[in-house]
């Protein structure tokens, strides 16, 4: 019976890494396609595979530099306040029992159960003179990153035991060194997790750009599909070259984080 088991388990697993595997393969093989077999959108090889034509066309008609410069600037800002702002924020709520704390973490549940609103937002952005502009984005995936990311770190900071900070206060280390020096240092695994799940959320983002930001000059790469795909017409083999090269640095950053995220989110599984 346990063999039997495991079995439909091993099963179960492979159906679907492959129902995983199908639409990446779909993307990648037709980039390799010609415009009139890659709008079939086929799983077959191509029948003359352009290694380089494709690419080079989306690297020169999408403005893929200037689209990477502007995806670029806003990852790395967001992403740095983010676990700045986060691990800030959990070290105070899982410290204190004040309420302050208390109500911070309500105000952060809300955020988890609460959903945003386009409309409100770009009408308050507008009023703020924040629309078309890096600050705006910026502070909008700060905002909504901020409430899982900060529940992640919490979790985390259940692992760290309370007497490292009383030990360091009696050796006379300040509050900020003793976050800085001691604490923020310990938080390498969950901030991994958190970088790697904030620069997806970040790099992949097509609304916030494609609303707040809806200019060609400073397209992000998500929105330079549009260069290839319109109403009337689609250059399909361009498009799936695209996403390929819009996927490349989220998976590398996986694969050289990997090791920290699942140890970084079950961390606080147990408290030491």
């Amino acid at each position: 019976m346990r063999v039997l088991r495991k079995t439909l388990w091993e099963a179960l697993s492979v159906f679907i890494s492959c129902i995983i595997a199908i639409p990446i393969y779909l993307v990648v093989v037709n980039s390799f396609k010609t415009q009139a077999e890659a709008s079939d959108l086929g799983l077959s090889f191509p029948t003359k595979w352009n290694l380089w034509h494709n690419y080079s066309d989306v690297f020169v008609n999408a403005k893929i530099p200037q689209a990477l410069w502007n995806t670029t600037i806003l990852t790395v800002i967001s992403v740095f306040f983010i676990v700045i702002f986060c691990s800030l924020s959990a070290y105070f709520i899982q410290r204190r029992d004040n309420r302050v704390s208390r109500l911070l973490q309500t105000v952060i549940i809300a955020g988890l159960i609460l959903p945003s609103s386009i409309i409100t937002t770009y009408m308050l952005m507008f009023d703020l003179h924040l629309v078309r502009t890096y600050l705006g984005v910026i502070l909008l995936y700060i905002a909504g990153n901020y409430a899982f990311l900060t529940y992640v770190y919490i979790g985390f900071f259940h692992s760290i035991p309370r007497e490292l900070d009383e030990a360091a206060m009696i050796d006379g280390v300040s509050p900020y060194g003793l976050f800085w020096k001691i604490i923020f240092p310990l938080l390498k695994p969950v901030s991994a997790s958190v970088l790697i799940i904030a620069f997806m959320s970040v790099w992949n983002d097509f609304t916030t750009p494609f609303y707040f930001l809806n200019t060609a000059s400073r397209f992000t790469l998500s929105l330079t599909v549009y260069f290839f795909f319109g109403q009337h017409s689609s250059d399909w083999n361009l498009v799936f070259a695209d996403l390929v090269m819009v996927s490349v640095p989220v998976i590398l950053l996986y694969l050289f984080l990997q090791k920290y995220i699942v140890e970084g989110l079950t961390a606080g599984a147990v408290k030491s």
